[in-house]
């Protein structure tokens, strides 16, 4: 393995390798810097492989050889690659500071398991005493430990005092000493607990669940049992002494395993109780004190942010910034005018608050400036003083720059050019003080005295319900004030084409005005010429002077009236060449109104892509709780989706990863012997299919067991046992509550969340989900979700007397009179197309509205209509119209009514229901079909375990939250201890996790309270701080919590302790 062609694809063969060979020794950060190195060097191309990086590649195999050995200097030879030039390897610092805190984790662990085998004595005898087992040597443990450990080993020697002296042979003295033996084994448990040594409490709760089966089978218990015990009672006497080797606890898991008990440990429960041993093992020792630098550097004060920085972190963190250095910004200010150790506090607390959120995020400058600056003030909180004039200056000059740092991320300036002197000055006092102490730093015009702290006055300010809201491109606002403008403009033509329009309606009137009173004249000069022709008589055969007048008046009126007319139609000519422009311009503002909204649409569109972060770390969680290995292939993750239906799809898509990998990918073993590669496949699909966006999950694991799912529901009698399903149906009802074919729950699968929520949260969104299994290949789930719109196309029809919009979602086909055949028959109207039966049901059956129809009219229209993996006829009378509308709320005091989107206004002002075909056919179809349940007719039943977290940082509680949720667990939060209180008054948790400081009630405090309260005592508690000393540490444990943790937390290590926990708890 050394000497390795100079090839690429050679290299990349010994990486892989390296890397499971790393993962079978324990060396799990070793194998993630193979894994970096393999996709950074699959990325160069052939010629960019250096012989320098080739050399350092090729040597990689003696680095591991060297790491396993114990050498530190390897660790510097793994980042000397990973930090190569060539390679561009991608890793945020507080990822490198993680990678490396890994790395030597395991090597020390590595290095421990290497001296027990070479080190360690023969296995004592089960009778040699505790005192000759001695497992490695005992490094120093802090002051506390050892007091919890004197305690634990006192009460064990008198445990073991009562098993050597139980009466064998006297059933009822023996079952009243075995009795006797569980009370004080339950306090031992107690105490265990509380002092921090949960591997060991979980020990002793497997011992005494074994004493309680004895009691009660107090014939079986022989010399072979107390034997048993007494070398349980020693083994823990033994592992009292070596408390701090990491693999003190593994003779107690060897006896634990005996055949001899009546309950002999699981394998599962015993790596449970493994990694319980490790935790405590970790948390005795004193936390080695931070070394402070002495200069600050360009690093120090970097803003840039990561290249995987979370969007949503960000933004909270962009919106709370302002706000929080104003904050600490005024409470300097009133300190340097005279202020109290209440303003202190505060300045203390904001930069704690805005440390963590700069640390969430990955900004270096805010966490390292606000990281000292914390220190100082709390320094001088701790001793009851006031900064003086020289160190408030310092103060003031690095709350300006902290708000130059925010305005720099936000674009509204460049970064503060002083930072670096600013910070400098900063680490300059943090040192003095560290090194001489608060008091000897106090000038003496400045020496306060002890000063009591100010009672902090209590928030009586109501929570402000925040907004949501939505970040916009540069270049989209411009378009979108583009097409204001045009808007504007087009409005403007509008207006003087209809100022036009007017003038000439205007003009048709008078001429219209004219034609009538030239009609009049003309009237007149008839009848005058009726009256001249009865006067003159028939004798006279020539015109007179007076009759030629007439004649010539007459002919007069009627060529006016001739031109009138003409007129009058030019007029209409003009109007109607104006009425087409004005429709043109009409036509012109629809379309800018169209793209106005297409690309406000635009701006609550997120790709694909931006979800694919937290798909592949719920994979990966979920893979490492079940030890299987699967990859995620992500395709169509181009493809930009509105964000509250990618968040919506969310939460499905996680559980349906995780019920694949629990369910169906089967382990590496199972896989080989079934002729499939050891790693599973998970493949995510997603598309755009109209106004819908398809999302198919598909893995190749073992597929339905359809034989245990129709058992299941025979067993449950949900199916007669002679009925016959195809596996199509079959596969439906592992959608119903509650329904599964697993008797024993696991970490992953006992999370409480089954397909029928799957299926809840997509029918509630509107959409539908399809199942398609081969079993021994895999099973395929097709989601089908639509997609929020405003506008749609819709049809107009009249049902009963009521006008109906008929959006076009689902509608796959129309079909007029004629095209299809409606039949009746004992079963109902169906509609027969091209050899094809369709079910058919009439729009007004489904709206509920009477049928008022005479027998003998047919409908005459057919809308072919897709639902839940079917089709279904739609018979209406006639189709009206048919146009884009706009769909508005029904209002505040309508709730949402099944099979209803909304309602649209008319062009003639009248008001028309718009009517969801797919959704009104699922609800007429809830009562007819058996096996499938209705969104609106149930809920889940299960429950998720439940989480309170307490954060007074907003970006923290986001953090975790998402965390959490992504998990598998539902989440409330409290922004301090108070409001935790309040919540928990009217609801109990599973567990709680809580910061250390926190404005009104802190993490101890609210943990002292939930230990007082009778409902709450035995609610686990995980407090997370920022604190490594081991005086805060004593204080919280005092205060009763189960696990002290230092943030920034290890995701797995949070969620292991966190499963631990929930899995012993009391209910």
């Amino acid at each position: 393995m050394t000497d390795l062609p100079p090839t690429s694809d050679d290299i990349a063969a010994v990486l892989a390798a390296l890397a499971d060979n790393a993962a079978e020794d324990g060396c799990y950060g070793f194998q993630d810097a193979c894994l970096l190195i393999g996709e950074a060097l699959a990325a160069l191309p052939a010629e960019g492989l250096t012989s320098e990086l080739q050399a350092l590649l090729v040597g990689l195999p003696q680095v591991y050889k060297d790491y396993r050995l114990g050498d530190r200097l390897s660790i510097a030879g793994i980042f000397d690659i990973l930090q190569h030039p060539v390679l561009q390897v991608i890793l945020a610092d507080d990822e490198l500071l993680l990678l490396a805190e890994q790395l030597n984790t395991d090597m020390t662990a590595l290095s421990d398991g290497i001296e027990i085998i070479a080190d360690a004595p023969d296995e004592p005898a089960l009778a040699d005493t505790p005192e000759k087992v001695v497992i490695s040597p005992n490094p120093v443990l802090s002051k506390a430990s050892l007091e919890l450990v004197a305690l634990l080993d006192t009460q064990a020697r008198y445990i073991s005092g009562l098993i050597d002296a139980l009466p064998l042979g006297q059933t009822d003295a023996l079952a009243a000493d075995l009795e006797n033996i569980g009370e004080e084994l339950e306090r031992y448990i107690s105490a265990a607990n509380m002092a921090g040594f949960t591997g060991l409490a979980l020990v002793c709760e497997q011992v005494l669940a074994n004493i309680e089966r004895f009691h009660a089978n107090i014939g079986v218990f022989s010399a072979e049992h107390q034997v048993l015990l007494q070398t349980w009672i020693s083994e823990t006497i033994a592992y009292l002494a070596a408390v701090s080797d990491s693999q003190a606890g593994l003779p107690l898991l060897a006896i634990l395993g005996a055949d001899s008990w009546l309950l002999p440990v699981t394998l599962e429960d015993a790596g449970l109780i493994m990694a319980h041993f490790k935790a405590t093992d970790a948390n005795l020792h004193e936390p080695e004190p931070e070394i402070r630098k002495q200069t600050a550097t360009l690093n120090d004060i970097d803003l840039t942010l990561p290249e995987d920085v979370n969007p949503e972190l960000l933004d909270i963190l962009l919106h709370e910034l302002p706000l929080q250095i104003q904050e600490f910004s005024s409470a300097i200010q009133r300190l340097q005018t005279g202020g109290s150790l209440a303003d202190l506090e505060i300045a203390q607390r904001v930069a704690h608050t805005v440390k963590g959120a700069a640390n969430t995020v990955g900004i270096k400058g805010i966490a390292e400036l606000t990281h000292q600056l914390e220190d100082i003030l709390l320094a001088f909180a701790s001793a009851q003083q006031l900064p003086g004039y020289a160190l408030l200056s310092v103060l003031m000059d690095a709350a300006d720059c902290l708000a130059v740092m925010g305005e720099s991320l936000t674009g509204f300036s460049p970064p503060p050019e002083d930072a670096l002197l600013v910070l400098q000055s900063v680490l300059d006092w943090a040192n003095q003080i560290e090194q001489v102490g608060v008091a000897a730093l106090l000038e003496p015009n400045d020496q306060v005295g002890s000063i009591p702290p100010e009672p902090a006055l209590p928030n009586t300010d109501e929570p402000i319900a925040a907004s949501s809201s939505v970040r916009v491109a540069s270049a989209q606002l411009d378009d979108l004030f583009k097409l204001a403008d045009e808007n504007v403009i087009l409005n403007s033509q509008a207006n003087e084409r209809l100022r036009r329009i007017r003038a000439q309606l205007r003009a048709m009137e008078a001429q219209i005005e004219l034609l009538r009173q030239l009609g009049d004249e003309l009237e007149q000069l008839v009848d005058l010429k009726d009256l001249t022709g009865q006067a003159s008589g028939k004798g006279q055969a020539d015109f007179d002077a007076l009759e030629m007048d007439q004649y010539n008046e007459l002919h007069t009126a009627s060529r006016r009236m001739v031109e009138a007319a003409f007129d009058a139609r030019e007029i209409s000519k003009d109007a109607s060449k104006e009425l087409e422009a004005m429709n043109e311009v009409l036509e012109d503002q629809q379309r800018i109104g169209n793209e106005t909204q297409a690309v406000m649409m635009q701006t609550r569109l997120l790709p694909v892509s931006s979800i694919a972060q937290r798909l592949q770390r719920s994979l990966r969680q979920t893979c490492r709780l079940t030890q299987k290995q699967c990859d995620l292939v992500l395709t169509g993750d181009h493809l930009m989706v509105n964000g509250d239906t990618l968040n919506s799809l969310l939460d499905p898509l996680m559980h349906l990863l995780r019920n694949a990998v629990d369910h169906g990918i089967e382990t590496a073993e199972q896989r080989l012997a079934a002729g499939k590669n050891p790693h599973g496949t998970l493949a995510l699909h997603f598309e755009l299919d109209g106004n819908h966006i398809r999302v198919r999950v598909q893995d190749d694991g073992r597929g339905l067991d359809f034989a245990a799912i129709r058992d299941t529901a025979i067993r449950r009698g949900l199916l007669d046992s002679g009925q016959n399903l195809s596996d199509k149906d079959l596969a439906r009802y592992i959608l119903r509550p509650n329904f599964s074919t697993r008797t024993v729950a696991t970490q992953t699968s006992g999370r409480g969340v089954g397909m029928d929520a799957v299926h809840y949260q997509v029918v509630g969104l509107g959409g539908s989900l399809a199942l398609d299994s081969v079993p021994g290949l895999g099973l395929s789930v097709d989601l089908r979700v639509p997609l929020p719109m405003s506008r749609v196309h819709a049809l107009l029809t009249q049902v009963g007397t009521y006008k109906v919009a008929i959006a076009n979602k689902g509608v796959t086909q129309i079909l007029f009179a004629g095209a299809a055949t409606i039949l009746d028959d004992d079963q109902g109207q169906f509609v027969l197309l091209a050899d094809e039966r369709y079910e058919a049901v009439p729009l007004s059956r489904l709206l509920r509205i009477p049928e008022r129809r005479k027998r003998e009219l047919y409908y005459r229209t057919v809308l072919l209509v897709q639902h839940d993996e079917q089709t279904t006829a739609v018979l209406i009378d006639a189709i009206t119209d048919s146009l884009d509308i706009v769909i508005k709320s029904l209002g505040q005091y309508v709730n949402k009514i099944p099979g209803f989107a909304g309602a649209a206004i008319m062009g003639d002002g009248t008001v028309a229901a718009v009517v969801d075909l797919p959704e009104l056919l699922r609800r007429q179809y809830a009562d007819a079909v058996t096996y499938t349940e209705l969104a609106e007719e149930w809920l889940p039943e299960t429950r998720l375990p439940t989480v309170l977290l307490v954060d007074d940082s907003l970006s923290q509680r986001r953090a975790l939250e998402q965390l959490l949720q992504d998990a598998g667990f539902a989440v409330r939060t409290a922004r301090d201890g108070i409001e935790a209180t309040e919540q928990l008054a009217d609801f109990k948790p599973d567990i709680v996790l809580t910061d250390l400081e926190m404005p009104r009630m802190n993490g101890i405090e609210l943990t002292a309270h939930i230990r007082t309260r009778e409902n709450l005592k035995t609610l686990p508690v995980i407090m997370i701080t920022s604190r490594t000393t081991q005086a805060h540490r004593q204080l919280a444990l005092e205060a009763g919590i189960d696990f002290y943790l230092v943030k920034p937390v290890q995701e797995d290590d949070l969620l292991g302790k966190i499963q631990g926990l929930l899995a012993t708890a009391t209910p």
